[in-house]
């Protein structure tokens, strides 16, 4: 299965991902969106910065991603932060009395 077919899978059940880049460095998101020729991936900052952390989407060139890991279980860590992130949002935005 070639890259696009698989994150177009991802993207259907709105799955965690992590790209890897040929520079070594990588994004772990949620797969958003999925084009002719990029990625949409949503993320919820870095593990080692938590006091910078914020949702950011991101638009990738395809032609960027050397690779992806699909299953891992920094997954389960990153769903958590998002969690978090949200449940931080709510608790900013309620009025007190």
């Amino acid at each position: 299965m070639n890259l696009k077919m698989r994150l177009e899978r991802l993207c259907d059940a709105k799955s965690w991902a992590r790209l890897h880049f040929a520079d070594g460095t990588s994004l772990t998101g949620r797969v958003l969106r999925v084009g002719h020729d990029y990625v949409e991936i949503e993320c919820y900052g870095q593990r080692d910065r938590p006091k910078s952390r914020d949702h950011a989407k991101h638009l990738i060139p395809l032609q960027l991603v050397k690779f992806i890991t699909v299953d891992s279980t920094s997954f389960a860590e990153a769903e958590r932060d998002r969690l978090d992130f949200l449940s931080q949002l709510d608790s900013d935005t309620v009025p007190e009395h």
